[in-house]
């Protein structure tokens, strides 16, 4: 997960548990003067839209955490590919990425490397190549034929469709050592 997701998580939620103490603190102490000064407050007209506001953000705040759990594609590292009754194939994640970075020795990629988010429920995988270009390549044509590479080579390989494919290549540098598959 990214970081700015884990922080605007963290401060929404730290906003509902403060919200959540406020109001546990308002009832454990309700005969205390300064309580009671707050409960008068409450209900007036401000008071009264406060309240509304606040219970709108807590039901709208758990409308949004129970629908990104329930529709967030669930990742595996194993994909069940073939069923029939009680018996099924699987294929593990590393075999997936192996066979697209043996797939890519023939574009002339250096240090090639691949990353796949298998996503179990819609038999699709999320791609990432990374690698460093060689002097005869061209960049324009090699995107278009790595994403038809990678699409051929995860459905006929392992019956897996092409959901994303990001391709980040740098350009080739004397200074890095090279490996070449």
């Amino acid at each position: 997960m990214a970081n700015w997701k884990k922080w605007w998580i963290t401060i929404a939620m730290l906003i509902q548990g403060l919200i959540g103490g406020i109001v546990i603190l308002l009832w454990i102490f309700r005969h205390e003067p300064w309580t009671l000064g707050i409960s008068q407050w409450l209900l007036t007209r401000p008071g009264q839209y406060t309240i509304i506001g606040l219970a709108s953000y807590i039901i709208l705040m758990a409308i949004i955490v129970i629908g990104s759990s329930i529709f967030r594609p669930t990742t595996s590292k194993q994909l069940v590919i073939a069923r029939d009754g009680a018996r099924h194939i699987s294929v593990d994640k590393t075999a997936v990425e192996n066979s697209i970075r043996l797939n890519l020795s023939s574009f002339g990629l250096y240090n090639p490397t691949t990353k796949v988010k298998m996503l179990k429920n819609r038999q699709e995988a999320d791609v990432t190549v990374t690698g460093m270009l060689s002097g005869q390549s061209d960049p324009e044509l090699l995107k278009n034929s790595l994403t038809d590479a990678i699409e051929n080579n995860l459905q006929t390989n392992f019956a897996i469709g092409l959901r994303k494919l990001r391709v980040r290549l740098e350009p080739y540098s004397h200074k890095k050592s090279i490996t070449v598959v």
